[in-house]
């Protein structure tokens, strides 16, 4: 096969082929973007009957403090925009679609909202569901009980 000799004349010959690889790109964003709107229906029809008061009762009968359950909620429906009822095992990056850095930056607020104080050596174990969340920020210390 020879080289074209010009720029243009190796598009010409490329066009096809670079069709068809847009055009399948399209049809996976299409199907991938069909399929979570999907998913997103199908969690708020499974968990019509579901709320915060759902989700704090829940994690009160595993002594959960109810205040660090509602704040956690709270920020995760509000801050991090998550449009379905959540529910204490609803993994942060597949179900909620938090990436790390998002995961990091929930820590950190609801650690500031419940006044407790980050101590990243407390986390043994990657976050991975919002009761991993809850648990981190239950476990991490109060901002008065450094200063007694």
């Amino acid at each position: 096969m020879e080289t074209p000799s010009t720029p243009y004349i190796w598009l010409s010959e490329q066009a096809v082929p670079l069709a068809i690889i847009v055009a399948l790109l399209g049809l996976v964003m299409i199907v991938l973007y069909t399929s979570a709107r999907s998913r997103r229906a199908k969690m708020n029809e499974a968990r019509a009957g579901a709320n915060e008061d759902t989700f704090v009762n829940s994690l009160l009968i595993y002594g959960f403090d109810p205040v660090i359950a509602r704040t956690t909620f709270r920020y995760l429906q509000e801050k991090q925009r998550v449009s379905f009822p959540i529910e204490a095992t609803d993994q942060l990056d597949e179900d909620l679609g938090l990436g790390v850095r998002d995961v990091e930056e929930s820590v950190r607020d609801i650690l500031k909202l419940t006044d407790r104080l980050y101590q990243p050596g407390l986390q043994h174990a990657p976050l991975v569901t919002v009761e991993d969340l809850a648990r981190f920020v239950q476990a991490s210390p109060r901002l008065s009980e450094i200063a007694a």
